[in-house]
């Protein structure tokens, strides 16, 4: 069951993989994800999100497998997107320009880079490089280019509907929100929160630390209640964005 060898496994089509690698997750060898053998097919993100919220929360707490799970998800994407561009007509163009590239082109280009010194008109092969590294990049969820893409569109809306009237950053502590504790299965009465009845600062840490997920929903409800009660037909009225 645990793989062994010398060769990287697939990861691809493979459900003993995750069975393999997590044996602790998995003591039965059952519940695989993408087992072919499963009547009703679950698609892979839905199952993760799934084994995320199990009731016992040993997949939540788990010190590697949420970052396991999320790195397949990215290259998955990834891959999934570079396909995509590369089945593209205008592509081919690209394929011979990168073909004439070598490792220490690249290798120059990064220490240009470091060194604040890289022109983006120094070398045309280069620039489409990085050009379609963006386009991929842009749709990873978590990578730097996922992030100015956000930014991009935040720009766009500035410049179709004029700046903001009003700008709020929106920073909750969890650490210090009974509601996290509560996500987190701290067994609270949020109608009764009573300060002797919380935890100490280092414990609420250590609770939220273990406890990625429901810090995500945490996070989640509270964004959406802000949202309904000011914006969405709440205290600000309609807004165009």
């Amino acid at each position: 069951m645990i793989p062994r060898g010398s060769k990287p496994a697939n990861e691809y089509s493979n459900p003993n993989l995750l069975l393999g690698v997590f044996p602790t997750l998995f003591p039965y060898g059952f519940g695989a994800l993408e087992d072919s053998s499963r009547p009703v097919q679950i698609n892979f993100r839905e199952h993760v999100r799934y084994l995320l919220s199990y009731g016992d929360r040993r997949f939540e707490e788990h010190y590697s497998f949420i970052f396991v799970l999320f790195n397949i998800l990215q290259r998955r994407t990834a891959c999934f997107h570079a396909q995509l561009m590369t089945s593209r007509p205008y592509f081919q163009q690209s394929a011979q320009l990168l073909e004439t590239l070598s490792s220490e082109d690249v290798a120059t280009a990064l220490l240009n880079i470091s060194k604040a010194s890289y022109s983006k008109v120094s070398d045309e092969r280069i620039n489409t490089l990085m050009k379609h590294i963006k386009v991929v990049g842009g749709h990873v969820m978590g990578s730097a280019y996922s992030r100015s893409a956000l930014r991009t569109k935040i720009h766009s809306l500035c410049f179709n509907l004029g700046l903001p009237s009003l700008f709020v950053t929106i920073n909750p502590a969890d650490i210090h929100s009974p509601v996290a504790l509560y996500f987190a299965g701290v067994d609270l009465d949020l109608d009764r929160v009573l300060p002797e009845v919380l935890r100490t600062s280092y414990e609420c840490s250590q609770i939220i630390a273990t406890h990625p997920v429901a810090t995500a929903k945490f996070f989640n409800c509270l964004i959406k209640s802000i949202l309904k009660c000011l914006v969405l037909g709440g205290v600000l009225g309609p807004t165009k964005a």
